[in-house]
């Protein structure tokens, strides 16, 4: 069974790479690109277009689900969307400077995603379940631990990507450590890392960029991947493009080693081009 459920949040990424050196209180020419995205969203994406079979939940404004539901079904996923009637869909704008991003966001509707509606049965579908760590801001301890163990009790394997140093901060690190113990795995970048150790998961796969991938299996680091050298142009999305390639590797039978070299590839290539999700 490959079957790969992702949830977490939904975003309209703005995404903005000016031509030089912003200039304040004037105008700075810069390509500008719109394109759906939030990284539970783009997981779910690349997931798909590495070979899983992929559905994805997350929670949009009532006004844009059939929008949002063709977007993703373009990519090969299966959208079951929740809504919200108060509240917008999420949005982004991502500045981008060379290899740096600075990003502003408004989560909207994410914030409404439920949690509970997710039975073990309806959990047992699946061999992996992937949540963005997004997702687990703004919810109990209780909460989360609930979630883990019906996942767990129902038989998939459950994957994280911790989401954000910032977001990690507003909660408190030792808060996010405890909420999200015991997970299968966990896949922070190198920022992220610094904050959580190894203390949270079985494996802890820590994404560095150019530099590569290092795998540490029960806090014990035990393999380093290089990055493939490219051309970046835009670094948005590159995380997520290896944590869905990953996720759809494993669920395909790949194994560990053979599943994170390849994700590492498909990250490399994600940079070169605009947008967070893979290109047609």
């Amino acid at each position: 069974m490959n079957r790969v459920l992702v949830i977490g949040d939904v975003i309209d990424d703005i995404i903005v790479v000016p031509e030089g050196a912003i200039r304040t209180n004037t105008d700075t020419n810069a390509r500008i690109t719109q394109t759906l995205g939030g990284s539970a969203g783009n997981i779910a994406s690349w997931a798909a277009h590495a070979g899983a079979d992929v559905t994805f939940v997350g929670c949009v404004s009532s006004s844009d689900e059939q929008r949002v539901a063709k977007e993703f079904e373009a990519f090969g996923v299966h959208p079951q969307l929740q809504t919200s009637n108060s509240k917008s869909t999420g949005s982004l704008v991502v500045l981008v400077e060379g290899d740096s991003r600075s990003m502003l966001t408004d989560r909207g509707a994410n914030k409404e995603l439920s949690l509970e509606s997710l039975t073990i049965d309806y959990l047992s579908d699946f061999s992996y379940v992937f949540l963005s760590g997004y997702t687990l801001f703004g919810r109990s301890e209780a909460e989360i631990k609930n979630f883990i163990f019906r996942v767990q009790d129902a038989g998939a394997l459950l994957a994280v990507d911790p989401g954000s140093t910032g977001y990690i901060k507003d909660l408190g690190v030792e808060e996010f450590k405890r909420a999200v113990n015991g997970v299968d795995i966990i896949v922070p970048n190198d920022e992220e890392f610094e904050l959580l150790t190894t203390e949270t998961s079985h494996l802890t796969i820590v994404t560095k960029g150019s530099e590569g991938v290092d795998l540490y299996i029960k806090g014990i680091k035990t393999n380093t991947f290089d990055a493939p050298v490219v051309h970046a142009i835009d670094p948005t999305g590159a995380g997520d493009a290896f944590a869905g390639s990953l996720i759809a590797y494993l669920a395909n039978g790949e194994e560990l080693n053979q599943a994170i070299a390849n994700a590492a590839r498909t990250a490399a290539s994600a940079v070169t081009t605009i947008g967070a999700r893979p290109q047609p």
